[in-house]
């Protein structure tokens, strides 16, 4: 095989291993890293992973755990050692409040 064949494959290959961008410092906004989000820090405004969409992982007793209303689509779920506000909708981080 001839090297101007391989060289493409190699590059493709490789791209992974590269080291991304570093991203600006977290604001003074809380935000939070588990293994639920594959070790990836959230913050409110992020997009949380698709499965805290879904309705089984609702917190459905948010009251007595002294989180506000949810807001009009959205839910509270548990990741970690936080409750995350989570709009249904769009999966974008609403709020973010340390489990007691």
């Amino acid at each position: 095989m001839k090297l101007h064949h391989l060289l493409p494959s190699l590059l493709l290959a490789a791209l992974p291993c590269l080291p991304l961008a570093a991203s600006a410092a977290p604001s003074a906004e809380e935000s939070i890293t588990g293994p639920e989000t594959h070790n990836r820090e959230l913050k409110v405004g992020d997009k949380a992973p698709d499965q805290y969409k879904r309705d089984d992982q609702t917190v459905k007793d948010w009251k007595t755990k002294g989180l506000p209303a949810p807001e009009k689509e959205s839910h509270w779920v548990r990741m970690g050692e936080h409750y995350v506000l989570v709009q249904i909708t769009n999966g974008v981080v609403l709020a973010i409040h340390p489990a007691s």
